[in-house]
């Protein structure tokens, strides 16, 4: 559905004039406090309505981010510029309950003359004193709201966000609903209604803010908040299917783009991530989050030496809180570098931070690995696949087996027990899968470590097994095939039989007519 809407909110767009406040109070409204505060400013040369409007908005803003002078001056000059519009007096009355409260009740009683029957000034006045938790006054201003209009949604907004605070989710969520049922147009309620249950049942969520899109395509914030529901979710796909809906508006703060590169991240969308990351250092290059997400962009695209010299800055931020996935990434970038020590030293770190997350043993195995630490290879990868107990795949087996294998290349000594170990692994490979290749291949492999000098011919019945599978593909197995071929040319040269050895060797020159080995093995054979 989103994708068929794409061209209608583009053309929405393109068309639409901001005469009005209205898509700056859906931003407020929404959450979305930069943006309304660069729709309000816009506004601010407007009508005197329009203007005092504005203030206002600009106001509760300020008042919500702590800043009361500059919100008492924003609704004072709303109120100079346009002395119809009664919310600025609201406003003004709700920053003097802190200190007089007097004279916050003469504001108040200035807006109600001013408008007197409006029920939204009075849920605003209610507000106010629930602000500061006197719930008498606001009771009593909320009567005299139900008093004009016991059905106007305002009021069923206010006792929802009422009941989000003393966290009792599911009664708001029902004030929520009766907003909807009463002001079906009222956009406001079915993001709230859908924040309420994102975190519990998201299908709800995702239910409602379907709904208001169908009905209302071109109201953006709530693909923005589909998009945040998706992502919470894991399914990054539709995530960045909203986001990219709500980003053709235009107007979005660094908090949405930063949700929507990380849906891209995850979704593996890493060059348009890395657009999107760059997009938002343009506006706030020192964001701590976009860093982040940066240098993991970074190795994912392999830019290792960009995301380690970006890495090693972001790390000497005293004040910075770092997580685990951070020595993760520092632990694969100082990999690929090949400071294998410090790599090791970062993902135990990464363990330590966080201990459940025990994929992190398989990028540790890998750089004991690559440091030729074999045996500590073998731990790493072994504590990896028994923290996923029965959720272990063939795959894991087989790398396992091959760090087995690659130890007793190693060590003469411990050579025998490696590779009866490798042998168990590969044998489950070929148990779990039996249509590859590999768990015989490798078996047939380790057999023929174990009986270097093919005397006993261990590692035969595994290459018989391998080859009917190969041949399925000449072409892309033509190497594995070589070497199933010659281990059977060879072993039956041993064994006097030249008939079945010359087969052997003529099989590879199928494959491979210039293969030199098999050409100089017949011709000694003849």
């Amino acid at each position: 559905m989103i994708k068929n809407l794409y061209i209608l909110i583009l053309s929405l767009i393109a068309i639409a004039i901001h005469a009005d406040n209205q898509q700056g109070i859906a931003y407020y409204k929404a959450g979305e406090p930069t943006i309304a505060s660069q729709l309000f400013n816009k506004q601010l040369n407007g009508s005197p309505a329009e203007q005092a409007e504005a203030l206002y908005y600009l106001g509760e803003i300020a008042f919500d981010a702590g800043k009361t002078t500059d919100a008492l001056a924003n609704y004072q000059k709303g109120w100079a510029v346009y002395s119809d519009y009664a919310y600025n007096k609201v406003g003004e009355g709700k920053v003097l309950l802190k200190t007089d409260k007097s004279a916050a009740q003469k504001a108040f009683d200035t807006a109600t003359k001013v408008d007197k029957k409006n029920v939204s000034v009075y849920v605003a006045i209610a507000r106010a004193y629930s602000t500061y938790g006197m719930n008498s006054e606001a009771k009593a201003a909320l009567d005299n709201a139900k008093k004009y209009n016991i059905n106007d949604p305002a009021i069923y907004i206010y006792e929802g966000d009422m009941l989000i605070s003393e966290d009792k989710p599911g009664d708001a969520a029902g004030r929520y609903e009766q907003a909807i049922h009463f002001d079906p147009s009222c956009k406001e309620a079915y993001l709230k209604y859908a924040n309420v249950y994102q975190g519990v049942q998201p299908t709800l969520s995702i239910e409602m803010l379907q709904k208001v899109i169908t009905n209302y395509p071109d109201y953006l914030p709530a693909y923005n908040q589909l998009g945040n529901i998706y992502s919470l979710q894991g399914t990054y796909s539709k995530a960045v299917a909203a986001y990219k809906t709500y980003m053709t508006g235009g107007l979005y703060s660094i908090d949405n783009l930063i949700h929507y590169a990380s849906a891209l991240f995850f979704n593996k969308q890493y060059a348009e991530a890395s657009q999107v990351i760059n997009d938002g250092q343009a506006i706030d290059p020192n964001n701590f989050l976009l860093k982040r997400l940066c240098i993991y962009n970074n190795y994912e695209t392999k830019a290792y030496e960009k995301g380690l010299e970006e890495i090693n800055t972001f790390f000497n931020d005293p004040d910075a809180k770092y997580i685990w996935q951070d020595y993760l990434y520092y632990g694969r970038l100082l990999n690929k570098a090949k400071q294998y020590d410090k790599a090791a030293e970062a993902l135990l770190k990464a363990i330590k931070e966080n201990p459940a997350h025990t994929e992190v043993y398989k990028d540790l195995a890998e750089v004991y690995s690559n440091s030729e630490k074999d045996s500590e290879a073998i731990n790493a990868y072994t504590q990896y696949i028994e923290s996923l107990g029965k959720e272990s795949e063939a795959a894991d087996y087989y790398q396992l087996g091959k760090y087995y294998y690659s130890a007793a290349t190693k060590d003469s000594l411990e050579a025998n027990n490696y590779l009866t170990k490798a042998d168990s692994l590969f044998a489950i490979v070929k148990e779990r899968v039996p249509d590859s290749h590999l768990g015989s291949l490798w078996q047939a492999r380790t057999q023929s470590q174990l009986d270097p000098e093919t005397e006993q011919g261990l590692a035969k019945p595994y290459y018989e097994t391998c080859i009917p599978m190969l041949e399925k593909n000449k072409d892309k197995y033509r190497n594995e095939l070589t070497e199933c071929y010659r281990y059977l040319a060879y072993y039956y040269y041993l064994k006097e039989d030249m008939e079945s050895s010359k087969s052997y060797w003529n099989k590879i020159l199928a494959i491979d007519p210039s293969n030199a080995t098999a050409q100089e093995a017949l011709e000694n054979i003849k």
